[in-house]
């Protein structure tokens, strides 16, 4: 896992749709966070584990990029909530589709092989509740898939 994460397609495949989208890795992750609904400030410090004035300036990101927005918190004056704008959703959605694209190597499985290991990942994401929901895999149809050219992802 981790020469996949650091020294696989992953890396480049991260910057590449960073850069596409016009946001930092950081600010990528929190808008998929943030797919799951508004969240409170407090609770994304918490969950980033990050310094407050950082995650206020990836915030701040997305409300320049215009794909999130500050609102009151419900039920507490004194707190805010981050929520995703239309533009969010737009953003969002494009992000997933470029993300879901599977590297190439796995090219070197078979069909089954690759059916296997879906089914092997899907149970190890199952056991991690924190991974938000634009970040779990969404198995698709292969066969319907096949004709349909993937996302390209394009330097900028």
């Amino acid at each position: 896992m981790l020469a996949m994460t650091f020294s696989g397609e992953a890396p480049s495949r991260m910057s590449l749709v960073c850069q596409e989208l016009d946001l930092t890795p950081a600010a990528l992750k929190l808008l998929l966070v943030l797919s799951n609904g508004p969240r409170p400030m407090r609770a994304l410090v918490e969950s980033f584990r990050h310094d407050p004035s950082y995650l206020t300036s990836v915030v701040d990101l997305l409300e320049r990029r215009g794909v999130a927005r500050r609102e009151p918190h419900p039920t507490d004056r004194r707190a805010k909530t981050v929520t995703l704008t239309d533009e969010g959703q737009h953003v969002l959605a494009r992000a997933q589709e470029l993300l879901s694209v599977p590297p190439a190597s796995l090219q070197r499985l078979s069909p089954d092989e690759q059916s296997q290991l879906l089914h092997l990942l899907l149970r190890v994401v199952d056991g991690e509740p924190g991974i938000p929901q634009a970040l779990r895999p969404h198995p698709v149809d292969v066969e319907a898939d096949a004709d349909a050219d993937p996302p390209v992802l394009t330097q900028r």
